[in-house]
């Protein structure tokens, strides 16, 4: 166990105010008129792996015996806030038709401003970061590891399954855009133009 020093209070409030905005945030209420969904059982199977990727960097924490890198834990705290700063403007930019589900809904607009001129999906990249921040901030490799082997391939193809709802929505303009911006990393310019690819 450890002892009491400031890298476990520092830790102890992170988390505890990480979980309390992470819950505060899935569970308040969502704007506008409710869809048609797919994948409902997704967004459970995220929550779920959520909840083992935070409760395990506490374990990890708490429970292993290993050297604890300050350093580290200030990069994930700066992910972290970046993470939730994208993911609010995302969700401010789609107001009305955010939704923590694949939904698509009678008036949904296609919006292409804020930070869905860089990248297709903001409020998911914002996740990806989230849950390589926690386990950072707690040094938690395992923890780490379930973030890039189960939940980043489980986040990928609930994306693609998004873009095809997206496309059958809006048609030939969401195509274009999904050749133009990259579903979770910006693409570069080459010669003026998007490449596309």
């Amino acid at each position: 166990m450890k002892t009491i020093h400031w890298p476990t209070i520092a830790f102890t409030v992170f988390m505890l105010l990480a979980v309390v905005w992470r819950v505060w945030e899935t569970f308040r209420k969502q704007g506008g008129v409710r869809g048609a969904t797919s994948m409902q059982w997704s967004f459970y199977l995220l929550f779920t792996l959520s909840v083992v990727v935070f409760g395990g960097t506490v374990a990890e924490f708490f429970l292993l015996d290993r050297p604890y890198r300050p350093g580290l834990a200030g990069v994930g705290v700066a992910l972290f806030i970046v993470a939730n700063v994208i993911r609010v403007l995302a969700i401010r930019e789609l107001g009305r038709f955010w939704s923590l589900h694949i939904e698509i809904r009678e008036h949904h607009q296609f919006v292409r401003t804020g930070p869905y001129r860089w990248v297709r999906h903001p409020a998911y990249l914002s996740f990806v970061l989230e849950h390589v921040a926690v386990p950072l901030v707690g040094n938690a490799w395992w923890s780490l590891l379930v973030t890039v082997g189960v939940y980043l391939p489980v986040l990928l193809w609930r994306i693609a399954r998004e873009d095809v709802a997206l496309m059958e929505k809006f048609g030939e303009p969401y195509r274009t855009y999904r050749r133009e911006v990259g579903a979770l990393i910006p693409r570069l310019a080459v010669g003026g133009r998007r490449d596309g690819r």
